[in-house]
């Protein structure tokens, strides 16, 4: 079979929403080939970013989840409807889409991972089925319900003779490493730290909020790293742990800022030196993971947001002298797009009733497929009135 499938990813940065239209064909029973064939991404405005965030609050309102959880659907609709157009492609041609949804709390010991986004919204305002709800099964199953990107991974990087590291960097770093002609049970993934979400939660504290991110890591890249802040956040205990394992905000949130942002005024850090330091901190506990499960020689496959860093992806080629240190796009996987793509892979999957999780990497008892499935409906024109109306208003 060969057909089209969408994958729609908002990460823990909460800086835009990730829409990829793929090609996927059996051409393997088990592992099917993915190609991008267009991405569309829309960054979230400064409000409602803060929504978004302050959906992981304890105080949050029920009425502003509701809110986010609408809109996540609708811009996602009004997306594929430009995606498609631009295609000149019907919905009917499109099998399924993957909606991750935007993660709002991350509790494995509690067996819970919370996505927002409608599923059904999304099915009637587009009239393609959805599968969403990803962590869910895993989850369910004993799994920390992260890091789910490790199959696809497989999928598309696997090979014979070299051993893989793939890295991505979003607001959460995670890894996967597939040994050189191993079985997908042989895949070993996880969280390794976090990513740009602490570099831009720093930028943003000690700017006032005139800035939202390091573009291009521009000003770490002026700044002097500060030895001692650096050992002192490497020992934070989430390093300690062995994998299974996996981080959010839970651990490095707004919590963790607050108090890096003493520190850094403790010892009167300038803004660059500060930025220097918490880039130098991503990079260090990055290589570090990589050191302690991915023997050399090996390559290092970047993707995410984080390969626009430029001082950060330098400080990674510093620290891992003995690793080819490459991004996706060499692969023919857009580093911006890959998640999204991966999501599209996981629905196409969960379709044929594919296994999708790794036990070995989430900590699962036993493999399953992931994700809920939500039926395509008939689209009215009134439905799509409805959207364009309620979208605008929620911007």
């Amino acid at each position: 079979m060969k057909g089209w499938a969408i994958g729609i990813m908002t990460g823990t940065s909460a800086d835009g929403m990730d829409v990829a239209l793929t090609e996927i064909e059996d051409v393997h029973p088990d592992w099917p080939t993915c190609r991008l064939a267009d991405f569309r991404y829309q960054p979230f405005d400064r409000g409602m970013r803060t929504k978004i965030l302050a959906c992981s609050e304890k105080s949050v309102q029920w009425e502003l989840i509701s809110d986010v959880h609408r809109y996540l659907a609708q811009s996602a609709a009004m997306l594929i409807g430009d995606l498609l157009r631009d295609h000149g492609m019907s919905a009917a041609e499109v099998r399924v889409i993957g909606f991750h949804g935007q993660t709002v709390q991350h509790l494995p010991d509690l067996g819970v991972s919370w996505q927002i986004g409608d599923a059904h919204r999304l099915a009637v305002l587009t009239g393609i089925g959805v599968v969403s709800q990803f962590r869910a099964a895993d989850l369910a199953l004993g799994g920390q319900g992260a890091p789910l990107v490790p199959y696809f991974d497989y999928a598309v990087f696997r090979h014979r003779e070299k051993t893989r590291v793939l890295l991505n960097i979003g607001g959460i770093a995670n890894l996967t490493v597939i040994p050189a002609g191993a079985s997908v049970t042989q895949v070993i993934g996880f969280d390794t730290s976090p990513g740009n979400m602490v570099i831009d939660g720093i930028i943003a504290a000690l700017s006032q909020g005139r800035w939202r991110y390091d573009a291009a890591g521009q000003l770490a890249g002026q700044g002097r790293v500060n030895p001692r802040l650096l050992a002192q956040w490497m020992d934070h205990p989430f390093f300690a742990f062995s994998p299974p394992k996996s981080a959010g905000r839970e651990q490095f949130g707004e919590a963790w800022v607050e108090q890096a942002v003493e520190d850094i005024k403790t010892r009167a850090l300038s803004l660059a030196d500060a930025l220097a330091t918490v880039t130098a901190w991503v990079a260090e506990s990055i290589a570090d993971a990589i050191r302690r499960v991915a023997p050399p020689p090996m390559e290092v496959i970047v993707s995410g947001g984080g390969i626009h860093n430029h001082t950060l992806m330098a400080s990674l080629h510093e620290r891992l002298p003995e690793a080819i240190v490459t991004t996706s796009d060499a692969y023919g996987i857009p580093g911006y797009a890959k998640e999204a793509m991966a999501f599209a892979y996981l629905a196409w999957q969960f379709l044929a009733g594919k296994p999708t999780n790794l036990p070995q990497v989430t900590g699962a008892r036993r493999a399953v497929p992931l994700g809920c499935w939500t039926p395509l409906y008939a689209v009215e024109p009134q439905d799509r009135k409805d959207s364009k109306e309620e979208c605008s208003d929620g911007r």
